[in-house]
């Protein structure tokens, strides 16, 4: 590998105006990584905030999709400097960081994922330099750096926010959101609540009007008509859920249960 990597295939296609569908991994497993990479997704994120997976699990998670074409995101614990670095470190090409309020919060993760003069980043690319590579300019300009806005106070800075250099654009945080708005915790599918619908809905808008990528979890037909571009389509430990309901539904009606 050069020592200017790679291009962050994620970042091109949605700055050539395409629709990424991904994946989202909160288990902890590499196996289960690896089968989706292998699947085609345009992207895998790794929950780190709400998943099960350590930093140990982390790099097998990223080797496994490193055979891939996937591009690797990982979803932080918080907006920490440290964290941020050491995802990157192990070979995310980008990160979604949550609980953004604030312009200042916007540009402190920013920063965090660039290394001098556009940002913060301690120099040490471990695995990170056989992915975009070990050239500081280069990783500054690949790196994805996208903020969640998922409550009232971030609604209300959103445009600040989104104008905050280095900041690539907006995973919504529709659950967390629609709790910030005196709601339930609903995905953007599940819910009928006009304040978190309309609250998406600007939140998309201002995205899009300032040219920047706007992620959500969901059915990728609906999203995109929508005009998401950046699409989780499924969730790991969801999608186990559902196969073991529609396995044991058939199993408990033949044994009588």
């Amino acid at each position: 590998m050069t020592r200017h990597g790679r291009p962050n295939r994620l970042k091109a296609m949605l700055a050539g105006g395409d629709t990424a569908v991904g994946f989202s991994c909160a288990l902890g497993s590499a196996q289960i990584a690896e089968e989706f990479a292998m699947a085609g997704f345009d992207f895998i994120y790794i929950d780190q905030q709400h998943g099960l997976t350590s930093h140990d699990t982390l790099i097998e998670m990223l080797r496994a999709i490193s055979r891939s074409k996937t591009t690797p995101i990982v979803r932080v614990a918080a907006n920490d400097t440290a964290l941020i670095g050491i995802a990157l470190d192990a070979g995310a090409e980008g990160v979604i960081v949550p609980m953004i309020n604030t312009a200042d919060e916007a540009r402190l993760a920013a920063q965090a994922c660039r290394y001098h003069p556009q940002g913060t980043r301690s120099w040490g690319p471990i695995r990170a330099r056989y992915g975009l590579g070990s050239d500081p300019q280069t990783v500054n300009q690949e790196v994805l750096c996208l903020v969640m806005i998922e409550t009232s106070e971030g609604l209300k800075n959103l445009e600040e926010i989104l104008d905050t250099p280095g900041v690539d654009g907006v995973y919504i945080g529709p659950a967390d959101l629609g709790v910030s708005l005196g709601g339930q915790p609903l995905s953007f599918e599940q819910t009928s609540d006009t304040l978190q619908l309309d609250a998406i809905s600007r939140i998309r808008q201002a995205c899009v009007e300032r040219d920047r990528i706007v992620g959500l979890s969901g059915d990728p037909g609906t999203l995109a008509a929508e005009g998401f571009n950046m699409i989780t389509a499924a969730l790991d430990v969801a999608m186990i859920r559902k196969a073991i309901s529609e396995v044991r539904r058939p199993a408990a009606v033949a044994a009588g249960h």
